[in-house]
């Protein structure tokens, strides 16, 4: 348990000063997830206001910023015609990198970075710096980092259809503080308190991941008067959270004010954690708000969306699997 937690703490640390030096937080990844925002804009004007299910486009539009920290090559391309063996495909590509890296050059990405401690880790039995540590680094990084952004992408367009009230009201805001011709940026959000809302709002109801992920107890510990031994196996209900009730005005509805205070004013509540909590919350969570928030402005300063015309109106029940999806859904992207 011991190099457990050494090896936790190893791989957090390397992972959180990597992704730091490589863009995240830093104004050259917000023009990355910018350009982005772009191309999506494109695919749905694209649709020439036709019925379409969002999630194939959302998912590469994520998907398109995690290669530009881990930079694999292929990465897009490969995995959509079908989640084939997934850990095989890491494999694959890791080594496509290695053959390409130049150790006499500084790293291009987290996975050069990641080759580079395995080098200088041979021989040191204690050292979390392995090829198999390293698959598994590259593909958490990449499933937690697009899977969850897209499927909130995916809520946060189902609620504006199903709530044209709210949409007009993120589409007011937006137009007052950036315009048509200027594109959102993250220093706007401090001037889009009712935006802001909506997005933290989305995460809340929309809840992808109700348990948590799970978790293991370091030593014996006494919670509440119950004996939990080390070693034991810790599942946390976020959703008891996200949807309490002494807690939420309306936790089972989709009510954006529960982030505003009486003068409309953004306030971030202290029962919000869909990232969960403590040392180990999500460590890409900086990268998430910033797609959701950018992605989210950016369509709604281009499209107005709505319910195709003839088909009923989609439900806000989610379906659960690993994550909480949006059931099916089709919308029309009309240009503003």
């Amino acid at each position: 348990m011991a190099r457990y937690r050494h090896g936790w703490r190893e791989q957090r640390r390397f992972c959180v000063s990597t992704l730091r030096n490589f863009g995240l937080g830093k104004k050259s990844l917000e023009q990355w997830v910018t350009e982005e925002a772009s191309c999506l804009c494109a695919a749905f004007a694209d649709q020439a206001g036709r019925p379409f299910s969002p999630n194939a486009l959302l998912n590469k539009a994520v998907l398109n910023a995690i290669p530009m920290l881990l930079c694999i090559p292929g990465l897009v391309a490969k995995v959509f015609p079908g989640h084939k063996a997934f850990m095989d495909l890491m494999d694959e590509l890791i080594a496509e990198h290695r053959m390409t890296r130049d150790p006499a050059q500084p790293p291009r990405d987290l996975t050069d970075a990641f080759l580079d401690e395995v080098e200088k880790a041979k021989g040191n039995l204690e050292s979390s710096f392995s090829d198999e540590n390293l698959r598994l680094v590259v593909a958490d990084l990449f499933s937690a980092g697009m899977v969850t952004t897209s499927t909130t992408l995916a809520w946060a367009l189902l609620l504006v259809i199903l709530y044209p009230d709210v949409q007009r009201r993120v589409q007011e805001e937006i137009d007052e503080v950036t315009g048509q011709a200027r594109r959102p940026e993250m220093g706007d959000q401090a001037h889009m308190p009712f935006t802001m809302a909506v997005v933290h709002e989305v995460q809340r109801f929309g809840d992808i991941i109700p348990m948590g992920v799970p978790h293991v107890t370091s030593r014996d510990i006494e919670v509440q008067g119950f004996l939990i031994p080390k070693g034991t196996t810790l599942i946390t209900n976020l959703s008891s959270v996200l949807k309490d009730e002494t807690v939420w005005k309306k936790p089972f509805r989709f009510h954006p004010e529960h982030f505003l205070d009486a003068q409309g004013r953004f306030v971030k509540q202290e029962a919000f954690m869909p990232f969960s909590a403590g040392r180990r919350s999500c460590l890409g969570e900086p990268l998430a708000r910033m797609e959701l928030f950018l992605f989210f402005t950016c369509l709604l300063q281009r499209f107005s969306f709505s319910v195709p015309a003839g088909q009923p109106r989609p439900s806000d029940h989610g379906v659960f699997g690993f994550l909480v999806t949006p059931s099916p859904y089709q919308l029309c992207a009309v240009t503003r």
